[in-house]
């Protein structure tokens, strides 16, 4: 049969099927007619289907109570591990912070609406300096330091505050102010005091010493100031410069014979206006300071090591609310601020800068933004540290500030801006008032011609304290006799005039920063927890990733005290040189008495599958290799591993012996903790020396001479140090107040601001975000 042939329009490789023909039809007619099955059977008989288990998925007791019900019923939440981190975090606050945002644009179009009508009107326009409505407050230990960020200099009050004795609670201070009073006593002074305690009557040839405990603490006063003087008399032979000791008794001889003389009123230039009493319930600043010593108030300051002083008030409410007082009474007369300027709501116009001491208590910067805000109702606050604040005044990125406070000092390295919290940040508990007790005991001693001195009066302190910047030095070339003067102010009597001299005692005082002997320490230790308990503070336990670093021991502050931590001991290590599958090598000959004994002792003991010690395998090899033209090279000793267990000591016990560290070694400590070689040797060269006790004559030379050694001792050959002084001939006390000034000029500090809204939400808890080293 033939095919059709394709079509032309089709592709030549499909061809087009045939047409059935009749014998092909006949063929499926008759297979339709056989009786097949409805579907073929397969090749392989079919498997029955697997009979799998049902699981039944056990109810919750929840759901079988409403089981007939269809809401959706949640389970427990877990209050130990929360998911979510709302109202805990400024992030979770954008709602606030937009109204926030909103309320400021409206308020600025305000302005300009008000301006433009002005000028329309041909009315002059106030100009106002944005600067002037930001307040910087920098408080102190002794001073308060407060002032507007357009200003050039801050206002400084004293930062205390006069209450009636008989509403507080007074302390006995642990201070060496006994022990100034009672050497300025005469021998038969001490002898009436002597029998009215009980003691018997001396006679000649009793020993005071061995029974006077009080002679004992002066004879170990003595001592200390010994060691200062052969310090001071081996550095002035070193340097080769001479001098005559025989001076300083020549010294005491003349003030021995000192009089007083009077000043006339009319002549008196250190005459002050003594506050008069009358019905005020306290007194604030200078009023206070200028009280007489018979008005019956009490003087206190409520800052005290660079935190709140909770010592001296019955009840931290009380602290607070004096703290307010003065901050209250230091805006009105210095800055003409008063409480309706920043507590109304409806005004809100000034923003405070706090500044904070580097390392402290957490507590502190807490309670403080809280009175601010909270009490006082300013509009925001931001925070910040001194030594950051103190880079940006001197115009430095990278430093090591020493910060000589009264009462404390503080050594902290900054690395490109960024303060080194964990590593460089140290507190000593010593300052500039510890040099004014150290002069005055010195002085005693070389028959000071003021003889009823009390360090514990008002007016005496402060009288030694201007005596101690006047005459106090570290410029060693100065031990000479010099002749000094100094005023007495009697609120009833004529002001008295005295001259006196010293051969080194204002050489022998300063000296006490790089010798700490001197001073009396208080345990801080043994002290109790301070009676500021926060709340807030569960969150550094609850949140994960939220340890605070503020007040915990630093590396610098464990290499100061590292030996005084117990060392663990590590097993030394086996060298593979004594371990040895093959059996031990025949022992020869030793004319040596001890190789003698030792081949008895391996020969006794062959038996036993035991190693002998390190050192007899070390003498074998070296006698067999007498023995042979090969030498055997002797294994390397093996050192024992040593690490310092601080996990040992309490945190607080380590911050405590760190502050007694002199500063030269703080300062080392600080230095060699920031990491690398060039991080060591920027801060070494870029040291910035700041606040009240820093002014004091030859303290930059002093610390440039004696550093160098201790950095080559913990092997950092640094030949020489640099310090940097204060930019501009600024006041060193003025310079971190300084640094936050400038810092209010720049638009990153508009990040760090802590508004209203913000505060009300979540409270001192803005305070983890804002502020990296809380």
């Amino acid at each position: 049969m033939e095919s059709t042939p394709p079509s032309p329009t089709m592709p030549p490789e499909e061809v087009l099927p045939s047409k059935p023909d009749s014998a092909s039809e006949a063929i499926a007619a008759v297979l339709d007619e056989l009786p097949f099955p409805d579907s073929t059977p397969a090749a392989v008989p079919a498997q029955p289907p697997m009979n799998r288990r049902q699981y039944n998925k056990k109810q919750k007791h929840a759901d079988r109570l409403i089981a007939y019900t269809s809401a959706f019923v949640p389970g427990m939440y877990n209050v130990k591990n929360p998911a979510g981190e709302y109202v805990q975090r400024e992030i979770n606050l954008d709602v606030a912070r937009q109204v926030s945002q909103a309320r400021k644009r409206r308020k600025k179009a305000e302005e300009e609406e008000e301006k433009q009508r002005l000028q329309a009107e041909g009315q002059p326009l106030a100009e106002v300096n944005p600067l002037s409505n930001i307040l910087i407050i920098h408080p102190g230990s002794k001073n308060l330091r407060i002032g507007r960020a357009s200003d050039f200099y801050p206002k400084e009050v004293p930062n205390c505050i006069a209450r009636p004795k008989n509403q507080l609670e007074s302390r006995t201070s642990p201070s060496p102010e006994p022990t100034a009073k009672r050497s300025a006593e005469t021998p038969d002074q001490r002898e009436t005091k002597r029998q009215r305690n009980g003691h018997a009557r001396k006679t000649n040839g009793d020993d005071e010493a061995a029974e006077d405990p009080v002679n004992e603490s002066d004879n170990e006063m003595d001592k200390k100031i010994g060691y200062l003087r052969e310090y001071l008399r081996g550095h002035l032979v070193a340097n080769r410069l001479a001098t005559d000791w025989r001076e300083g008794n020549r010294v005491v001889t003349y003030n021995q014979k000192v009089k007083p003389e009077p000043v006339p009123e009319h002549n008196d230039p250190y005459r002050i206006d003594w506050t008069e009493v009358g019905e005020k319930g306290y007194f604030v600043g200078e009023e206070a300071l200028q009280l007489p010593p018979d008005s019956g108030f009490d003087v206190k300051y409520p800052i005290l090591h660079r935190g709140l002083n909770t010592e001296d008030w019955s009840s931290p409410r009380h602290l607070l609310d004096d703290m307010v007082l003065i901050l209250q009474e230091a805006l009105r007369t210095e800055l003409n601020i008063f409480p309706r300027d920043y507590q109304a709501r409806h005004t809100l116009d000034f923003s405070v800068v706090l500044i904070v001491p580097d390392h402290g208590d957490r507590t502190y910067p807490q309670e403080m933004s809280r009175l601010l805000m909270g009490e006082m109702g300013f509009r925001e606050i931001a925070i910040h540290q001194e030594a950051y604040c103190a880079i940006f005044s001197a115009g430095m990125s990278s430093a090591c500030v020493v910060d000589i406070g009264a009462t404390s000092t503080s050594v902290t390295c900054v690395d490109e801006g960024q303060v080194s919290s964990e590593t460089s940040r140290i507190m000593l508990d010593y300052g500039g008032d510890d040099v004014t007790k150290a002069l005055t005991t010195i002085l005693q001693r070389s028959a000071f011609p003021f003889k009823d001195l009390d360090l514990s009066r008002r007016q005496d302190w402060k009288m030694m304290d201007n005596l101690k910047i006047k005459i106090c030095t570290l410029e060693e070339h100065l031990v000479a006799s010099t002749l000094w003067d100094f005023y007495v102010l009697h609120p009833k009597n004529l002001t008295q005039k005295y001259v006196f001299r010293t051969y080194d005692e204002n050489i022998l005082a300063p000296l006490c920063f790089f010798d700490t002997r001197m001073i009396e320490f208080s345990d801080d230790s043994q002290k109790p927890p301070s009676k500021l308990s926060n709340v807030d503070d569960l969150l550094y336990t609850l949140l994960p990733g939220s340890e605070c670093s503020y007040d915990q021991p630093t590396t610098a502050m464990k290499s100061c005290v590292s030996h005084l931590i117990p060392i663990i001991t590590l097993p030394p290590p086996i060298s593979p040189l004594l371990i040895s599958e093959t059996p031990p090598r025949p022992i020869p000959a030793i004319e040596d008495t001890t190789n003698e004994v030792l081949t008895e002792e391996l020969q006794i003991n062959s038996d036993l599958p035991s190693v002998p010690p390190i050192s007899d395998i070390a003498k074998l090899d070296k006698a067999e290799g007498s023995l042979t033209s090969t030498p055997v090279p002797e294994p390397p000793p093996l050192q024992q591993a040593t690490e310092l267990d601080f996990s040992a000591v309490p945190s607080k016990l380590i911050i405590s012996e760190a502050s007694h560290t002199p500063l030269d070694g703080a300062i080392a400590a600080s230095i060699l903790a920031v990491g690398t070689d060039s991080k060591i040797r920027t801060a070494s060269s870029s040291i910035l020396l700041i606040g009240g006790g820093s002014a004091m004559k030859g303290l930059h030379p002093f610390i440039q001479e004696r550093l160098p050694g201790l950095l080559r001792a913990k092997g950092q050959p640094i030949d020489t140090v640099s310090t940097v002084p204060p930019p501009r001939n600024l006041n060193p006390r003025f310079v971190s107040w300084k640094g936050a000034s400038v810092m209010c000029n720049l638009e990153s500090l508009n990040d760090m601001w802590i508004g209203r809204d913000e505060w009300d939400a979540i409270g001192e808890r803005a305070l983890r975000d804002r502020c990296p080293f809380l």
